[in-house]
């Protein structure tokens, strides 16, 4: 029994061979994955830290390209280069630059169409095991002065020719599509897909009721004016541009034709040639808060041919053909009961056939007269300013900023002339 026990006791004081060679075996596969980890760790930082590196520096050749491009946009040439600063301005240098000795670095620049450039930033490194590294950034260029300051040099980059003779009248833009209405009582109405403006398609040719000449374009409708007062405004609907449907027929008293539609928020003006027909009004407020139940709320009536109407607040600015009023200022701040305002006689006795307007100024067709006029204090318009145009001016339209205005005129050389418009008191031909 005592060489039992002390057999036992003997082996439970120490390690035999094998425990100590497995425990030698267990403690350094510890100490491998330790070190492992730590020697990947360490890699994969300076690897995180290589390519944050990479990223700042893809960065900076785009801000270097946008730099050259901001001191002169014809430098914009392309190519692939590196990129150098000196004396404070960067150039394209080369077809690569290198940093440090370990980034390389290229930027490259290619046409994305008229007055545009694709700007990509490509930066490559050496990464342990021998690979390449790279992190790459891009970015879109604009020459925007050509594209904002080329009216002086405008030109016609594209056209589509509709089925027949017969004239286009008036147009109207939204979005991606022209709105054109002609002056006749068939394929009076056509759609135009002008998202590639080099390359117009008709997209739907209909035939609405009347003889169309006006028209104003609204979200998700159009608002056709025509001769016949039965169906004096015409209520389109183009959601679906390849097949538009007629949503609503306004019919307004009398006989006399309308000739101008505008806008402006939940209500349609539309004016009309003169006519002594009680309640036979040449100006007309058309509720369109819901387009297809759009209905007449009030008018207005002087025996004077109204030919193109534009509203702002609560003010409509209408364009006549009287001598003595060429422009109408009617509050319509009671759409029930629009009341006149104050007229606009300029010494010039002529009809005037068209208006437009931006923010407190519009401007007002008459013959071969543009009129510049300021409608700051709503009931007293003065003018600016006055340009003459070659031809009679049938069409006027101001851009988005109040910069330019662009005539329809009867002129043979001139068709279409752009007024300077940005000091309206003294605007001249772009």
């Amino acid at each position: 029994m005592q060489k039992a026990w002390s057999t036992t006791n003997r082996r439970e004081a120490g390690f035999s061979a094998v425990e100590a060679l497995l425990a030698a075996l267990v403690f350094s596969i510890i100490v491998t994955g330790l070190i492992g980890a730590l020697v990947y760790g360490r890699a994969s930082g300076a690897s995180s830290g290589d390519r944050q590196r990479a990223n700042l520096l893809a960065e900076e050749g785009l801000d270097a390209a946008r730099n050259i491009s901001n001191a002169a946009y014809s430098n914009l040439v392309d190519g692939t280069y590196g990129v150098v600063k000196s004396g404070g301005v960067w150039t394209l240098s080369g077809t690569n630059d290198t940093i440090d000795n370990i980034y390389s670095r290229q930027v490259t620049v290619a046409a994305a169409g008229t007055n545009r450039k694709t700007i990509t930033s490509t930066v490559y490194w050496s990464q342990p095991g021998g690979t390449l590294g790279n992190a790459q950034l891009t970015t879109q260029l604009t020459n925007w002065e050509a594209t904002f300051k080329s009216w002086a040099n405008a030109a016609v980059i594209g056209s589509a020719d509709a089925t027949s003779t017969t004239n286009g009248l008036k147009v109207a833009i939204s979005g991606n599509y022209a709105y054109v209405v002609r002056n006749g009582t068939s394929n009076n109405f056509i759609i135009l897909n002008i998202s590639t403006p080099s390359a117009p398609t008709i997209v739907s040719t209909t035939t609405f009721s009347g003889t169309p000449t006006n028209i104003a374009v609204s979200g998700n409708y159009a608002y056709v004016t025509t001769t016949t007062a039965t169906t004096g405004l015409q209520v389109i609907n183009v959601t679906t541009p390849s097949a538009p449907t007629l949503a609503k027929s306004v019919s307004f008293t009398g006989t006399a034709a309308a000739r101008g539609v505008f806008i402006n928020g939940n209500y349609a003006y539309v004016v009309r040639a003169s006519s002594t027909t009680t309640g036979s009004n040449e100006l007309n407020v058309v509720n369109i808060t819901t387009p297809a139940s759009a209905s007449v709320v009030g008018g207005y009536n002087n025996n004077i041919q109204m030919n193109e109407v534009y509203a702002t607040g609560n003010y409509a600015y209408v364009a006549t053909s009287s001598t003595t009023a060429e422009m109408l200022v009617i509050n319509v701040t009671t759409p029930t009961a629009p009341t006149l305002g104050a007229t606009y006689n300029p010494s010039t006795a002529l009809a005037a056939l068209t208006i437009a307007g931006y923010n407190n100024t519009v401007w007002l067709g008459m013959s071969t007269t543009l009129d510049a006029i300021n409608i700051t204090t709503r009931t007293s318009p003065a003018r600016l300013g006055t340009f003459t145009a070659a031809g009679t001016i049938n069409d006027v339209a101001v851009d988005g900023a109040g910069q330019y205005a662009f005539l329809g005129t009867s002129s043979t050389t001139g068709e279409i002339q752009v007024i300077n418009a940005t000091t309206p008191s003294a605007m001249s031909l772009a």
